[in-house]
């Protein structure tokens, strides 16, 4: 499966605007699938101006289903009359459903549990086939804990997509976000055997900065392809289910010992 990461600049709370650059993006791609960052419909840092704009956002989702063969693209759901959470929508073949983040940062400038509610990992970890591939999504904090990716590549994922909004805190030619997102990838590539897709957003966004920066993994830690920092990028590479089943051939990934789970909810 080819598949586009769209590192994209989504302007804050203007949903028309980025519903048209998702648009033009499906138009022109020839890319089985492609993955958007983070609340791409809406921006990231939208604090109260997320109840003016969740509405807009979730009409616009039905246009981009309609005209996508594949899509994965931020926004926001709501899941019950004034319960929003941060979603990403998976659109395949004109059917879609949503993916919620689990693990909702607030701490620094994220403010999510203010107003999002956070996923239940009993009923929210999905699992999607497309061109012969499991896909499985994880929206940004989530990558940052062990269990979620875990779960999917357990339920079978091949391949996992991170659509993310990860800011700087400085300006520099080294990131060390860039090289945490890079290990990171990289480590859940190895520890289960998949591929794994980091889609970042780009450009600012009221005080904060986003890197862009985006970049895939393939299931032996390689980095495959990596897009350009500090301006919108749009990337291709291939997912092979040969890489995964050579990683899988010398992995333990499949065992999972509960006696660890059981302690760390004591802890």
């Amino acid at each position: 499966m080819d598949i586009e990461l769209a590192q994209i600049r989504p302007k804050l709370g203007d949903v028309d605007y980025n519903l048209e650059k998702h648009l033009e993006i499906i138009q022109t791609s020839s890319a089985d699938c492609i993955i958007f960052p983070e609340l791409s419909l809406t921006g990231y840092v939208l604090r109260d101006l997320v109840y003016e704009v969740f509405k807009e956002a979730e009409k616009a989702v039905t246009k981009i289903v309609d005209n996508s063969k594949c899509a994965i693209f931020g926004t926001i759901k709501e899941v019950r009359p004034g319960i929003l959470r941060n979603s990403a929508v998976i659109s395949i073949e004109g059917s879609y459903d949503y993916i919620y983040k689990f693990y909702l940062p607030t701490y620094g400038l994220f403010e999510e549990r203010r107003y999002f509610q956070p996923g239940d990992p009993l009923s929210d970890v999905k699992i999607f086939k497309y061109k012969g591939i499991n896909i499985g999504v994880v929206i940004c904090e989530d990558a940052w804990h062990p269990e979620p990716i875990e779960a999917l590549a357990l339920k079978g994922a091949d391949a996992v997509f991170i659509p993310a909004s990860s800011p700087m805190r400085r300006l520099e030619e080294n990131l060390l976000i860039e090289n945490n997102w890079e290990s990171l990838i990289k480590a859940h590539s190895l520890m289960y055997g998949i591929w794994t897709a980091f889609v970042n957003a780009v450009g600012s966004q009221e005080e904060e900065y986003f890197w862009g920066g985006s970049m895939v993994s393939s299931p032996q830690g390689t980095i495959k392809v990596k897009a350009k920092k500090f301006e919108e990028d749009r990337i291709f590479t291939k997912i092979d289910l040969e890489e995964v089943r050579k990683a899988r051939f010398f992995s333990s990934f499949r065992d999972h010992n509960r006696d660890f789970h059981r302690l760390l909810s004591n802890l």
